[in-house]
């Protein structure tokens, strides 16, 4: 299924104000209001244009929901889930808000920066949490002798 140009739906262009964003959708919801049609078949049709335009309103009102909308990230099925990549992008996009740069940075400082992050993050999956009652196997085998002698209590596997 296609998504719908939300800008199209409202009669706006990209560059349009959050101002531009209520005069529209006040002057579509007057217009296409359903209880503005009395017959059946215009009545549907003003329903589902009205709710298009509601939907419009609810993204493009929203400048966390139209930044992600204009980069081509946002997805409807992602409102209210605060696992979706939406919301991951978002939180990015605060995030490179928040650091200051100097315009001084080379692709290696980044590519550097970048690697040491993700060896974080490999290094935390390698360690166990403290709570963790077990040591982690790390592929030595303690002795060679597989005769079991040395375990007390042990069960004679041959009387049997």
């Amino acid at each position: 299924m296609e998504k719908e140009d939300l800008y199209a739906v409202m009669d706006l262009n990209k560059e349009c104000s959050q101002g531009d964003v209520r005069l529209s959708y006040k002057n579509l919801a007057l217009k296409w209001h359903p209880d503005r049609f009395s017959e059946e078949n215009e009545r549907d049709e003003a329903n589902t244009k009205f709710q298009s335009i509601q939907r419009a309103y609810s993204v493009l009102s929203d400048s966390n929901k139209r930044m992600l909308y204009d980069i081509g990230a946002y997805d409807s099925d992602d409102d209210g889930d605060e696992t979706g990549m939406a919301d991951f992008i978002n939180e990015m996009v605060t995030l490179m808000a928040q650091t200051q740069s100097t315009g001084d940075e080379t692709l290696e400082e980044f590519e550097k920066l970048f690697q040491e992050l993700l060896m974080d993050d490999v290094n935390q999956l390698k360690t166990p949490p403290s709570s963790f009652p077990y040591t982690p196997f790390n592929g030595t085998v303690y002795g060679d002798d597989l005769s079991n002698d040395d375990i007390p209590n042990k069960v004679n596997l041959d009387s049997y």
